[in-house]
């Protein structure tokens, strides 16, 4: 289910992560849903997770949007879904080709989430800016916000990899780093791509949606006729093994958190049973819900219609907090 953009852009990636390598791009989506006799301006961003690309987060932002236009309190409300690819995925990869460095990490990913939100210039035209990310996007939503408080109104974070000691990010990364060089990443038809993909147990849940969006945006055909991902295994092996430090950074920028924030774990995820999700505070709190979705890592492409009432429930949450927030500057 493809959701056609208002607008298509490329924007320079932040200027501070190049160090010296050419000049590169990110591809970003603009999706625009005006309201009746509109009073009030949301966007959303959505940041991607590890390996995709900004397409599959479609069937969600569909549901979500036809969530918000069933009720009434958002009639009135012009909506606006922002989506990128990260450089080194999608078509962000595409523009980038022949140029991507061996030294990307997370913190890069979140300067660059940074570089969005200001080409958008989301702070100074909306009322309400909510961050809605997926692992590596929910990491780079989370140290964005780490980096600049106050970039976002609230957070909407699924399966961010957070690891509570240095030594236990040190250690998964390195194991989940080698294993992406098993990954096959081109083949002879377009079908066979199907078949390797579905081979595979874990991807065996996917929602035919998002499957779909995957096998339409994620590949490219070269110039030998073959079938390949944007997003590259070595990409992958780069990014992850980079960013081990910034999912042990995590651990200290939740603490730093003070937005309406809602984190979503999946009960078979490979991440969730990190020590830090066993040992941190209590984050169910008038701040923070943790909620726990059947599902693995990948439940939001699982499982999209799940997690649609916890984020109606976020953006309940942050409109609620900012109305509030507002009659009481004006008593």
């Amino acid at each position: 289910m493809y959701l056609k953009p208002t607008s298509v852009h490329t924007i320079p990636v932040n200027p501070s992560t190049l160090r010296g390598k050419e000049p590169q791009s990110l591809s970003a989506n603009k999706h625009d849903f005006p309201g009746k006799n509109s009073n009030r301006k949301l966007v959303f961003l959505f940041n991607h997770a590890m390996g995709y690309h900004k397409e599959v987060f479609h069937p969600i932002m569909k549901r979500f949007l036809d969530q918000l236009r069933n009720q009434r309190e958002y009639d009135q409300t012009d909506i606006t879904f922002i989506s990128w690819d990260d450089r080194h995925h999608g078509e962000s990869a595409r523009l980038n080709e022949g140029c991507l460095s061996d030294d990307h990490s997370t913190t890069d990913s979140a300067l660059d989430t940074k570089q969005v939100i200001d080409f958008f210039d989301s702070k100074a035209k909306y009322d309400l800016f909510l961050g809605v990310g997926h692992s590596l996007g929910a990491k780079s939503l989370l140290l964005c916000d780490y980096y600049f408080p106050g970039t976002f109104n609230g957070l909407f974070l699924i399966e961010p990899v957070v690891y509570a000691t240095m030594k236990e990010a040190m250690s998964i990364a390195s194991v989940v780093a080698k294993n992406f060089r098993k990954r096959p990443e081109e083949w002879e038809k377009a079908e066979e791509f199907r078949e390797s993909f579905l081979s595979k147990n874990i991807y065996k849940a996917f929602h035919p949606e998002v499957l779909e969006l995957y096998a339409n945006y994620g590949l490219y055909k070269t110039d030998k006729h073959t079938y390949k991902l944007k997003c590259t295994r070595r990409s992958e092996e780069v990014v992850f093994g980079n960013s081990f430090k910034d999912s042990y950074i995590c651990s200290k920028a939740i603490g730093e958190l003070t937005i309406p924030t809602q984190f979503i774990l999946g009960t078979k995820s490979f991440f969730a049973a990190s020590e830090f999700w066993k040992t941190s505070p209590k984050l169910n709190n008038n701040l923070f819900k943790k909620d726990v979705l059947k599902g693995t890592h990948l439940l939001p492409y699982e499982q999209p219609d799940a997690v649609i009432p916890y984020l109606m429930n976020l953006t309940n949450r942050v409109a609620t907090t900012r109305e509030k927030s507002f009659f009481k500057a004006m008593i």
